[in-house]
């Protein structure tokens, strides 16, 4: 094989003899598309072509070639792609169009998601698929490369193109007698006089043509409710690889989002804060009927082999992807406005209780130095849409607290004052927890130590259920 040096050299040739300059980054994401070809199309049988010039002429060269005569408006679906071509070498060459590779095969997908990634192309997507004449992505062309014959080509882009939208296919010599062959096909007759330009004389694959055709018959397909849908089919995928970070702490604070599950809190997010929300994930779009999915929310179908590694509760879809923002800071020095929980709770279910326990009671909830995430999936599964709906706040130590020596902050803990016969302060009342385990420090002065009496035998309560209880019996004793 030959080096990476050599090979840029033999395609920057080629291209060369076809007419075509590659600017520096062109031939740079040729060279690196070029590498993983070589270097995967035996394993994921990409291609049967051995010599290397040929891959650069049948496969880069081509596609590239074909792009100079084409003109689209909008969206362009390359159809049948395999191993990403003509797609990938368009979207090289032009990176101002988008392009939608169709391609069904998972080993072919997985080599268009680690191409798109190792270029850094941002203008496709894959639709993991076979395209049949129910597709409903609105698409503005297609293109397609010895993958249909001219009439069958036309029979189904004619029931999923819009009017004025093109269809472009890549043909050999014979493709004037495939045009004529093709005049009596039903779908044929939705499209205008078809257009057949010549291209790649100096390719060493010999003539190839173009043939391109204009939908002027046929109403548009039905538009999605969503115009912004993106296909996942790989687990290799980066975004893919992105949501799979947001099971921990380190990827939610990376990525500052987090994965919301269940369809009742999806609905309830969608409702209450669709400003927080970056993406809804399902496997297929009638699994979004009746959510009402605000129009432009970047919707995501992800096969549905790889979909359990993103539901970890098992709920089905969908899954929200929503803003982590970082927890804005609790002020000492302010009074408190209304009454709050203080915890350090390391357990993200404890946290998800607390949050959902301060949603109702219309408290705050402040979470102390060493809290887990309230973002965790664990967190919200327990909480759900209630982190959204008050205010969680970041605090100081248990220490730090304790030190402020606030008449209005208490601790709760086993020992303290009978909780049934306290009488709280005037305004409200911060109710602080001790950690899971080892409980409340010692640095609370006994007068503002409150403790829930139980029968013998039990020496605590979860500290979640704790904290509801606590703070249930404190507003009861306030209202009298």
């Amino acid at each position: 094989m030959e080096s990476p040096g050599k090979r840029a050299e033999t395609i920057a040739r080629e291209f060369s003899r076809a007419g075509l300059k590659l600017s520096p980054l062109e031939l740079e994401r040729f060279v690196l598309l070029d590498g993983l070809l070589l270097e995967t199309k035996d394993s994921l049988d990409l291609t049967r072509i051995d010599d290397p010039v040929g891959i650069v002429v049948k496969h880069y060269v081509d596609g590239a070639l074909a792009a100079e005569l084409m003109a689209p408006e909008g969206l362009l679906m390359d159809l049948g792609s395999g191993a990403g071509f003509p797609g990938l070498p368009m979207a090289i060459r032009k990176p101002g169009w988008r392009f939608l590779l169709a391609e069904p095969r998972g080993k072919k997908l997985e080599f268009i998601d680690r191409a798109v990634e190792l270029m850094g192309l941002d203008n496709v997507e894959v639709y993991p698929h076979k395209v049949t004449g129910s597709f409903d992505r609105p698409v503005w062309g297609v293109v397609t490369r010895d993958y249909l014959s001219v009439a069958s080509a036309a029979e189904l882009c004619a029931r999923i193109l819009p009017p004025g939208g093109m269809l472009y296919l890549l043909k050999g010599a014979n493709a004037e007698r495939e045009v004529a062959e093709a005049e009596s096909a039903e779908g044929r007759r939705a499209f205008g006089p078809a257009v057949v330009r010549g291209y790649g004389e100096a390719m060493k694959a010999g003539q190839r043509r173009l043939v391109a055709m204009r939908k002027e018959r046929g109403g548009a397909p039905p538009p999605p409710r969503w115009h912004n849908i993106t296909e996942i089919a790989s687990p290799g995928n980066s975004r893919f690889r992105g949501w799979l970070s947001l099971s921990d702490a380190r990827g939610i604070r990376k990525r500052g989002q987090c994965i919301v599950s269940g369809r009742k809190a999806a609905g309830d997010l969608l409702s209450f804060r669709p400003a927080a929300i970056a993406g809804v994930i399902a496997r297929r779009l009638d699994e979004l009927g009746g959510l009402g999915i605000p129009e432009g929310v970047p919707v995501y179908l992800v096969r549905r082999e790889i979909f359990p590694e993103l539901d970890l509760f098992g709920t089905g879809p969908p899954l929200i992807v929503a803003e982590a923002a970082p927890l804005p800071a609790w002020d000492p020095s302010a009074p408190l406005l209304r009454d709050a929980f203080f915890a350090p709770f390391q357990d993200p279910a404890n946290v998800g209780a607390l949050v959902r326990t301060a949603a109702a009671m219309g408290a705050d909830a402040v979470l102390l130095k060493g809290a887990a995430s309230p973002y965790h999936p664990k967190a919200l599964r327990a909480s759900g849409p209630a982190l959204w709906l008050t205010d969680v706040l970041a605090g100081p130590s248990l220490v730090e607290l304790a030190a402020l020596n606030s008449p209005n902050l208490f601790a709760l803990t086993p020992g303290g004052t009978d909780l049934f016969s306290f009488r709280p302060p005037e305004g409200p009342v911060g109710l602080a927890m001790g950690l899971e385990g080892p409980g409340m420090t010692a640095d609370w002065p006994e007068v503002r130590r409150l403790g829930i009496p139980m029968s013998s035998g039990v020496e605590s309560l979860n500290a979640a259920v704790a904290a509801a209880v606590a703070m249930a019996v404190i507003v009861k004793a306030r209202l009298g």
